[in-house]
């Protein structure tokens, strides 16, 4: 009897073991996939945004060109002039409001500005918006241009993408360089002075300069900034 009963009771404890082996081995598959998701759905986030910046670029192109080469004065009059079709999000903060690459030869010949939306005003009269970047710190699974973070992913007229991105002075006194930046690029310090001689007026590419409207991806983006997955048609 007592052996019998030994048996059953091991056969119990095989069957307990063989259990939580099995749940363990599940939850690092949920684990596992969930990561895989989390990955694929920053890497759709991520070309979101390219897609997303190179539309304002468009709508700048396409205001300066009827405009007599006169930049825009702020994002907003991009979609109520009707050059935008609608005032995207950032991606990659669920916002509105973006850091605005702006041009003034004042500063530095071949610098770019990176100016928080909310600090336009102050720039607007000396130098040109010719772009918009990410207001987000974080960086990529994606190196663009030789940048990670996102706030460094600038999208401007006469971008070249081949090449490296040309140095960025944050306006806003941060200066986030990319760990792989550089020793000298990390070393430089940001210029918060305004811009004191005029930007407007430079002449810009149009070769790329049909309508917005032609070239927008069907994509379905929720409220708060997240993409829902876009059918493959």
């Amino acid at each position: 009897m007592k052996r019998c009963s030994g048996g059953k009771l091991s056969k119990s404890g095989y069957a307990l073991l063989t259990a939580i082996v099995a749940i363990n081995i599940f939850a690092i598959m949920i684990l596992k996939a969930r990561s895989m998701w989390e990955t694929e759905l920053q890497r759709d986030l991520e070309e979101e945004l390219i897609f997303r910046g190179r539309q304002y670029v468009t709508a700048i192109e396409l205001y300066m060109l009827k405009n007599g080469s006169a930049s825009p004065q702020n994002l907003d009059v991009l979609f109520e002039k009707k050059f935008l079709r609608k005032r995207f999000k950032d991606p990659m903060t669920g916002s509105e409001k973006w850091n605005v690459i702006m041009r003034s030869p004042g500063i530095s010949k071949d610098a770019l500005l990176v100016v928080p939306e909310d600090m336009v005003p102050q720039f607007v009269s000396q130098a040109t918006i010719i772009g918009v970047a990410s207001s987000s710190t974080e960086e990529g699974f994606k190196v663009y241009r030789k940048k990670k973070k996102y706030c460094e992913w600038a999208f401007y007229i006469g971008e070249e993408e081949g090449k490296e991105m040309p140095e960025l002075k944050f306006m806003d006194g941060s200066n986030p360089s990319s760990s792989d930046d550089s020793e000298e690029s990390s070393d430089e310090k940001v210029d918060d002075k305004k811009p004191d001689s005029s930007g407007r007026g430079e002449n810009i590419d149009n070769s790329s300069g049909d309508d917005e409207g032609t070239d927008e991806r069907d994509i379905d983006i929720e409220e708060d900034g997240r993409q829902k997955k876009p059918g493959r048609g």
